[in-house]
């Protein structure tokens, strides 16, 4: 009888584990434990990527930061997002801290587009703690839809 790993009666994709696998290294390299061992910073923001037939859009989360601590630039479909949150002051004497879950410190994050984009295109805009940047396709990774005519 052989060894079978997994019961065959419980759906298993292989592509499952790798999503799953991937969120969790997302998860402890960009959710906000301490890595600086592994990549050199203290934390990371959170980002959402969305694409549509002619863009891209990405949505960072950058609570506590402004536009003037953050640099957003692009090289050959790469977005990098980098930037500082100032920590505040530490209390006065004779305050304690009962606990402390924000991170602060220089942070950077990249992406890597499926598509050509216009890197002289690219908007980016901060309001209430999002980051949100505007990457146009470039018109041939667009695609175009070609009329099929009659032979008859």
């Amino acid at each position: 009888m052989p060894n079978i790993p997994f019961p065959s009666d419980i759906p298993f994709s292989l592509q499952e584990v790798r999503d799953e696998f991937d969120r969790l290294l997302d998860r402890v390299w960009h959710g906000g434990l301490t890595t600086a061992p592994l990549d050199g910073q203290d934390w990371a923001p959170r980002l959402d990527v969305y694409e549509y037939p002619d863009s891209f859009e990405v949505r960072v989360e950058v609570s506590g930061v402004s536009a003037d601590d953050v640099e957003v630039s692009i090289l050959e479909n790469v977005l990098t997002i980098k930037g500082t949150k100032p920590k505040p002051e530490d209390p006065a004497d004779g305050v304690r801290r009962l606990r402390s879950e924000c991170r602060y410190g220089s942070f950077c994050r990249t992406y890597e587009f499926s598509a050509p984009v216009q890197d002289n295109a690219v908007t980016a805009t901060s309001r209430n703690g999002v980051l949100d940047i505007k990457i146009p396709k470039t018109q041939e990774s667009k695609g175009r839809t070609v009329k099929v005519e009659s032979a008859d």
